[in-house]
């Protein structure tokens, strides 16, 4: 008797525009700081009453909630509907949430398989205050800044007033998206002429280890207090998101991209530049799927039932502005609350809708065929085909579901 009142209340919520605002209010998230101005208005625009209003936490916080379903970081209770996160879950993550984790596949309990999708192609900006004029760094400049061996603007050949040419390195102390971002671009551009010995670490102290960062350097907790850290300097340099909302007062870096040798600004078009240098063909197109560590097939790179798949990594470009990636959206394909399952399918169709809303806010919408295979895919009642749909029958009408 459960599995048909899933069943039949899926299909009937689906079918009710009013029923996704039911309990929109219900849908809690958070995440990462970059997308939050963007989520909040998206949020706010939904049919009242609204879902719960997203909640910037950082994004290695954002995801630790999700995947054990604990919305105390949020300082909500109930279930973490879904999440924001500029930190590509990684294979080992997806595997134990499947595994042993909520998502159990094959446990009636449990929450089922969950969907990470590439929202928006974003920028991570280098700012600075001090130079009254542009400053351009190029690829050794930029490893140098991070790894703290050049600290005045004169190593730069950049002028300033007196007294402004020491500069002070503001960095995220979170585990950070956008902190991933750049260190994971530092590793691949800055190779055997790197200063330090860049990995990739979204702490980005954990570069320094066993040391620590050098005493010029600042922690600040999120994006915002990397704006308040920044707001109390005179000369000082930061790597941020880029909405407006982080930037005030700061100017933006030209970067110079190693691949092509050509200076950008971290402007939207020059995002989906880099982005797209990368080609989007490259996104899973198998119809055969594998939904689980146990299958043969699960790590194939053309394998849709792998969330791994979905979201590709652009660590140096070949265009474009260097220091980019995709902000993404970590979700259920299964609740326990049809007017849930109505309520993701209408913020995504919304978001996917408003390339105009993504463009406001500094980043570069995904390109029209890729939103709509996406869209089509994941938040349409029928799908594709492939039961990769959010609420799909057969897939979650055994299950509990995340509720």
């Amino acid at each position: 008797m459960r599995k048909r009142f899933i069943r039949m209340g899926l299909f009937v919520c689906a079918a009710l525009p009013s029923c996704g605002a039911t309990l929109a209010q219900n849908v809690v998230s958070g995440g990462a700081w970059l997308p939050m101005p963007l989520y909040q208005e998206a949020i706010a625009s939904l049919p009242a009453p609204a879902l719960q209003s997203y909640v910037a936490t950082g994004s290695a916080a954002g995801l630790r909630a999700f995947l054990t379903n604990d919305a105390s970081v949020f300082e909500h209770t109930g279930p973490v509907h879904w999440v924001g996160s500029d930190l590509p879950l990684t294979q080992r993550q997806i595997d134990d949430y499947l595994t042993a984790g909520p998502g159990r596949l094959g446990d009636p309990a449990g929450h089922g398989p969950l969907i990470q999708l590439p929202a928006a192609y974003a920028p991570v900006t280098v700012s600075y205050k001090g130079p009254i004029g542009p400053v351009t760094l190029t690829p050794g400049q930029l490893c140098g800044v991070f790894a703290g061996v050049i600290d005045r603007w004169s190593q730069l050949g950049v002028a300033v007033a007196p007294g402004l040419d020491a500069f002070k390195v503001v960095y995220r102390a979170d585990g950070s998206g956008a902190t991933q971002l750049l260190t994971r671009h530092l590793a691949s551009a800055c190779g055997a002429q790197a200063p330090a010995a860049f990995g990739g670490a979204a702490v980005f102290a954990d570069e320094f280890k066993p040391g620590a960062p050098p005493p010029h350097f600042l922690a600040a907790q999120g994006e915002a207090g990397v704006a308040l850290s920044m707001a109390g300097m005179v000369s000082a340099i930061t790597y941020n998101g880029p909405d407006a909302a982080y930037a005030t007062g700061m100017k933006a870096a030209w970067l110079v991209n190693a691949q092509d040798g050509v200076a950008y600004l971290p402007s939207a078009a020059n995002v989906a530049a880099a982005m797209q240098s990368r080609g989007d063909a490259a996104l899973p197109a198998g119809h055969a799927v594998q939904r689980g560590p146990a299958q043969a097939g699960w790590l194939s790179a053309d394998n849709a039932g792998n969330p791994v798949n979905w979201v590709r990594i652009v660590a140096n470009p070949g265009q474009g502005y260097p220091i980019v990636g995709s902000t993404n959206i970590v979700l259920s394909q299964c609740y326990a609350d049809p007017a849930a399952v109505a309520a993701m399918r209408l913020f995504l169709k919304r978001h996917y809708d408003d390339s105009a809303r993504i463009w406001s806010h500094q980043m570069a919408p995904l390109p029209a065929p890729v939103r709509a295979r996406l869209l089509n895919t994941f938040a349409t009642p029928a799908g594709d085909g492939r039961q990769l749909n959010v609420g799909n029958p057969a897939v979650c009408g055994d299950l509990a579901g995340r509720g």
